[in-house]
């Protein structure tokens, strides 16, 4: 339950509440123009309410004007069993306090979620702004256009999460056909981008992709055959010959002087390695002399023996190695000279088969067959897309089909309580218009999750489908709270009521009295005055609370206490 609305404005009109119908009346002449709906305040009452409930102030926002920069505003309400009030001010949007602890904005919204819808924070919950929405309708936003919808041009699968909520039906599945519908959507916009790509790469249809790939085919197929068989006459043919002859043999000589260039990097390396590591003959004298010692008996040779065999095999390695520096050497030199000669040769052949023409054509086809090659590489590349976005759309749509028919059988299940809150609809719109209008509040399986239609019948005027929206809402406040999904409190702007006939305003008013009183709920409005005099005569015995008053007769009549 809400209790207390105040400021510390110095005019404010505080407000405070009680259970049943709450009006806050803006007390206005008679001779007021009918359009002239919110001189005093009633919209920026529930827009301040809705403020303390966490919403954002965008630009239109009465408390973005100077005059109400600092103000602070206060709510008291019911929160987890007890009374709490929620301070906030407009010179500090980032932050809220709840008696007297400051809490910033995203946690604020948590805690009221929690403790306004019974919210958990899991993934697939719906966000409590976004439940909010329904209870605090914003007539800036188009909160009044349509019964499901909180703002213009909302899509049908963003307001499941919320509805399903409210009305206790299966979140989960909601979640899963919208996580379905984004998916189609990505998917959607991946081929827009596509097809507006700087490339001019519209994917087109798999069939005709694959024709367009089997004549391209074809045509490669003529053309290499064309270049495998192409032959001219005369002495053309042999220079062409010799030239691709010469070509190879130039491929071939290249690859051996890397071999050659690498052995020869390798000698070089181990007669470097050699100067490094081997011993010279020094050593060799205090080895004898120390196997002389050990093995008196056993060391026959003279140390000149040995020392000639050491020198020879030391000689030996660095000459073999020398050698084998020196041929490598040769043999790269040899193939440079030859590989210039070739070189030459060839350049002269392909001058000769330039200036016969025939070379021209040749090249002519290489070129051709260079783009067909490129061509059916993209339309290959453009099919396997297709193939993958053709599966990935079938099988989003057996997905969302299969969903449907969850959605379905849920609905099933759920049947005795879609039964009761259509009923609780259709009852409600004959409290306002008798048995002449059929109503009903159908609830459906659809592609887009639970499809909601809520509607009066015969003639729909303006006035009518307000009045379908008041009945709306007052199904959902009570399916809410029933189920611990929502507040005990539902919230209207004088909107609801603007092209009502009076005797449906009188008759509303007077649903709203009773059913708050069998549901333990609190409605609240805002009214002018003469519209209230007007259902008050119709409806004398309305049990109805007067929360709040403005009047426009003073300066400081209306909500903030300033004119602006």
């Amino acid at each position: 339950m809400l209790h207390e609305l105040k400021s510390d404005l110095p005019e404010f009109k505080e407000a405070d509440f009680r259970d049943g119908l709450n009006i806050a009346v803006a007390r206005r002449s008679r001779t007021a123009g009918r359009d002239d709906r919110n001189p005093v305040g009633k919209t920026s009452f529930v827009r301040v309410l809705d403020f303390l409930l966490g919403a954002d102030v965008r630009p239109g926002h009465p408390l973005r004007r100077a005059e109400l920069a600092h103000a602070e505003f206060g709510l008291t309400l019911d929160l987890f069993g007890q009374p709490r009030t929620i301070t906030r001010s407009a010179g500090n949007l980032a932050s809220a306090q709840v008696n007297e602890v400051a809490m910033r904005l995203q946690k604020f919204r948590g805690y009221l979620g929690k403790g306004l819808f019974g919210l958990t924070g899991g993934g697939g919950e719906p966000s409590f702004r976004s439940l909010a929405a329904y209870y605090l309708r914003d007539v800036a936003a188009g909160g009044f256009s349509s019964p499901t919808e909180t703002h213009r041009k909302q899509r049908v699968i963003d307001t499941q999460p919320m509805l399903a909520h409210l009305f206790a039906l299966d979140v989960g599945l909601v979640t899963k056909v919208r996580e379905v519908s984004e998916t189609g959507r990505d998917l959607r916009e991946l081929r827009k981008i596509a097809k507006e790509s700087v490339m001019g790469m519209a994917l087109g249809r798999g069939d005709d992709l694959d024709a367009q790939i089997r004549a391209l085919q074809s045509r490669r197929e003529a053309l290499a055959g064309e270049m495998v068989d192409f032959r001219v006459a005369g002495r053309y043919a042999w220079h062409r010959e010799r030239a691709d002859e010469l070509s190879r043999r130039i491929r071939e000589i290249n690859d051996h002087l890397v071999v050659t260039e690498r052995g020869v990097k390798d000698v070089e390396a181990a007669i470097s390695r050699d100067e490094d590591v081997l011993p010279g003959h020094d050593y060799l004298r205090q080895v004898f002399d120390e196997l002389a010692f050990v093995l008196p008996g056993q060391v026959t040779r003279r140390f000149e023996e040995v020392e000639a065999f050491h020198r020879s095999v030391v000689a030996n390695r660095r000459g073999y190695l020398e050698a084998e520096r020196v041929r490598l050497l040769g043999e790269i030199s040899r193939e440079r000279a030859e590989l210039a000669d070739l070189d030459r040769e060839r350049a002269g052949l392909m001058r000769l088969l330039a200036a016969d023409g025939a070379f021209e054509t040749y090249a002519e086809l290489q070129r051709q067959l260079a783009v067909l090659d490129g061509r059916l590489s993209e339309l290959a590349e453009r099919r396997s897309i297709v193939e993958r976005w053709g599966n990935s759309s079938r099988h989003l749509q057996m997905r969302s089909a299969e969903l449907e028919l969850q959605i379905n059988a849920d609905l099933h299940d759920r049947r005795d309580h879609v039964r009761e809150v259509s009923r609780m609809f259709a009852t409600f719109a004959r409290r306002l218009y008798g048995e002449a209008r059929p109503a009903a509040l159908t609830i459906e399986a659809g592609r887009s999750g639970y499809k909601f239609t809520p509607a009066i019948g015969g003639n729909v005027t303006s006035g009518v489908r307000c009045m379908a929206l008041f009945c709306f809402d007052l199904c959902m406040a009570v399916t809410a709270k029933r189920a611990g999904h929502g507040p005990d409190f539902l919230v209207h702007d004088s909107h609801v009521f603007e092209h009502v006939d009076i005797g449906q305003v009188a008759a509303a008013l007077a649903l709203a009295a009773e059913v708050c009183a069998a549901e333990r709920l609190q409605y609240v409005t805002t009214l002018n005055s003469d519209r209230l005099e007007d259902a008050l005569r119709i409806r004398p015995g309305l049990d109805h609370h007067l929360c709040a008053e403005m009047t426009e007769a003073r300066d400081d009549g209306g909500l903030f206490g300033v004119r602006y």
